[in-house]
């Protein structure tokens, strides 16, 4: 049974991808959403550490339930009525002129060396290069003011703008040597964090799915997907197992997971780290739902957190709105996330798994036809920041993490830049606009 169930969702989400690909809704988040949580339940059902428990029935249930209310929410609000805009083909460099662009990559890559100035100042050292990483990045949550903390961090953002110039034109190593260089010393800025910084390199691959969007050619495609393969793959799987080598030692993953990898060999070992991080998120939903059958519900406060922490430093009153949970209590206290649905069923209990992903597909969807009807640089940023979230949902919940609210403001604010121009006077000068 658990290899026909690893074999039947492998194959559902090869087939949701390929519809994703070439289908109906191409390139939509219906079959995106569907792509990877097929792939990761197919994941789940490996069973490899002695911590998990098996699912039940309820729990079987209750996937299908949100899986088939992100399907509604996508046909409600994929309802030609509530188009976001023009149906207009606009071009995705329309109201920016590359020059723009790349000064204000060049604004964000001088603000991130400057907070990483900052950062070694506050911390000392970076978690990657300290002798015990996990220790390190935690007393560095506590010296290092959280700004100063995101800005050291901008790669995550002048990376995926660098691959917009990148599509935007004709791609040429000689007339984009400037932002390669910048791309290969932001990789390295991220790799410095070597711990939860270490998610946003699944952003190079979503960055990639700008070329699918431009409808390159082979050619064209050549030029990048062998180098995002090597790099995330690399990444994904050396980061954490050097983390925890140095701070734990060998092996650390398997014994705390009760994954017995005595048997495993190099490649087998490197994987370990990415099943660990799909399985036991959904562990964690699983606990998360049987803990809020007899524990009171946070009643929306967890979802409020990233707001309250910023906010209730200025507005004390806010700070009453403030989550109150024990996470060990929950599944383990070494273990913090549980997929996208996790901090819903916090705040709601079982019946987030009924309209939390109607809503959150409601919202994904208007982000697919905001690019399909009006592909500007806008849209098409924060349609790739959407298949970002997306397949990020089986690891973690962007909803709760400062971070996202933080990148969408600022992708904003950059987009007001790009197409912002000087009113011009009958005389010739120029006048605020």
């Amino acid at each position: 049974m658990q290899l026909f169930l690893i074999i039947l969702f492998t194959f559902l989400s090869a087939g949701s991808f390929w519809l994703f690909l070439r289908g109906k809704y191409k390139l939509s988040p219906l079959w995106l959403m569907l792509s990877v949580w097929f792939i990761a339940i197919a994941i789940s059902q490996l069973n490899l550490s002695t911590l998990e428990l098996p699912w039940s029935g309820k729990y079987w249930g209750l996937l299908l339930i949100s899986l088939i209310s992100f399907c509604l929410g996508f046909f409600v609000f994929n309802h030609p009525g509530l188009d976001p805009g023009s149906t207009s083909r606009i071009p995705a460099s329309a109201g920016m002129g590359s020059s723009k662009l790349r000064w204000v990559i060049y604004i964000l890559f001088a603000i991130s060396l400057l907070a990483l100035y900052l950062f070694y100042q506050n911390a000392g050292n970076f978690p990657l290069l300290a002798p015990d990483p996990d220790a390190f990045r935690f007393t560095a949550d506590e010296s290092v003011p959280g700004l100063i903390n995101y800005l050291s961090q901008l790669a995550r953002i002048f990376i995926p703008l660098s691959f917009f110039v990148f599509f935007a034109e004709k791609f040429s190593w000689k007339k984009h040597w400037d932002l390669i260089g910048i791309c290969v010393i932001g990789v390295w800025f991220l790799i410095l964090f070597a711990s939860r910084t270490q998610i946003f390199f699944i952003d190079l691959w979503i960055m990639a799915l700008y070329l699918l969007m431009r409808k390159p050619n082979l050619k064209q495609a050549l030029k990048f997907y062998p180098v995002f393969l090597l790099v995330s793959v690399l990444v994904l799987a050396a980061v954490p197992l050097y983390r925890n080598y140095k701070s734990y030692g060998a092996d650390y993953l398997g014994s705390i997971t009760g994954i017995d990898t005595s048997n495993y060999n190099v490649v087998q070992k490197a994987l370990v780290p990415i099943y660990v991080g799909v399985s036991f998120n959904q562990q964690a939903l699983l606990h998360a739902e049987n803990y809020y059958q007899d524990h009171e519900v946070q009643k929306g406060r967890v979802f409020l957190d990233p707001f309250t922490n910023i906010f209730g430093k200025v507005i004390k009153p806010l700070n009453q709105f403030k989550s109150n949970y024990d996470l060990g209590a929950i599944f383990h206290p070494w273990w913090n996330t549980g997929t996208y649905l996790f901090p819903f069923v916090q705040d709601f209990g079982t019946v987030a798994f009924y309209f939390i992903p109607f809503i959150i597909a409601g919202i994904l969807t208007w982000a697919w036809k905001y690019w399909e009807t009006r592909p500007n640089f806008l849209s098409t940023n924060l349609y790739a920041y959407t298949m970002f979230f997306i397949v990020m949902t089986v690891y973690l919940s962007f909803t709760v993490r400062a971070e996202m609210y933080l990148d969408l403001a600022l992708l904003l604010l950059i987009y007001l830049i790009l197409v912002w121009t000087p009113r011009i006077s009958v005389r010739g000068g120029a006048n605020e606009s």
